[in-house]
């Protein structure tokens, strides 16, 4: 009977001690999830507003008491060079139909908006062209790979682009096509004369060339959105160029 009555006891005790193990754990849970989802909350939205502080920090920089220096070199327009950078402006010789001419040309600073393409047959309308070809640099537009010539320079002109953004109707170029490359200094226009699939460690169509070119590439999965190691180039042949009238301040 007392062994009964001791297992009884046991039990008891034992139901208590979970009993009171579970109100604990419940009560620690209740406390605790609010802060925790509070904390998860807080990084998602510091996350979120970095970005955006990055881009208007100088501004709140002049507002908020920036000294003269730093409103001297302040970066509201390009990341990549000082808002009061001057003009990177050079005369230039060119032959055109035999005769040397002088010419101006505006070398873009790193990141800076330096052209526009059209394709009409691609349907590809004012592009925007930027200097560089940094994964920040491509967020806004394709971009002119500063290893290649400049545009209306001898050589290989270069421009990359993403394929679900700017360059998404590369694909529709095809032999024959017109393309236009114009910048605040010239136009230049191409007639596309090959496609091209190539790898992404292959780099001869990038190299520089003896003809006078144009080569646009981006990510080439046999017609899908997204990333590859494959890329498609749309190789184009210079036809013609417009040179236009520069306007320097004095």
């Amino acid at each position: 009977m007392s062994n009964a009555v001791s297992s009884k006891e046991k039990g008891r005790h034992t139901h208590e001690h979970g009993t009171s193990s579970s109100k604990v754990l419940r009560t620690v849970t209740y406390v605790l999830t609010p802060f925790l989802v509070l904390i998860v909350l807080c990084c998602i939205a510091v996350l979120a507003l970095f970005k955006p502080y990055k881009e208007y920090k100088p501004y709140l920089d002049v507002a908020f008491g920036a000294t003269p220096m730093e409103v001297r070199n302040l970066r509201t327009l390009n990341k990549y060079k000082d808002d009061d950078a001057p003009d990177q402006i050079k005369e230039i010789e060119v032959e055109v139909n035999g005769k040397q001419e002088k010419h101006t040309i505006v070398y873009p600073y790193y990141g800076d908006y330096y052209a526009t393409i059209n394709c009409e047959a691609a349907d590809m309308k004012d592009i925007p062209v930027y200097s560089g070809t940094a994964n920040d640099v491509l967020e806004h537009g394709a971009g002119w790979y500063n290893g290649s010539v400049y545009i209306g320079r001898p050589g290989n002109v270069v421009i990359a682009g993403h394929n679900h953004r700017e360059f998404f109707n590369l694909p529709q170029c095809e032999v024959g096509d017109v393309v236009t490359v114009e910048t605040v200094y010239c136009k230049c226009t191409y007639i596309v004369s090959d496609r091209v699939v190539f790898h992404e460690k292959d780099y001869t169509y990038v190299y520089p060339t003896d003809d006078d070119r144009l080569t646009m590439y981006t990510c080439w999965n046999n017609g899908k959105l997204g990333m590859s190691e494959y890329r498609l180039a749309i190789i184009c042949k210079l036809e013609d160029i417009e040179w236009k009238e520069v306007k320097t301040e004095e």
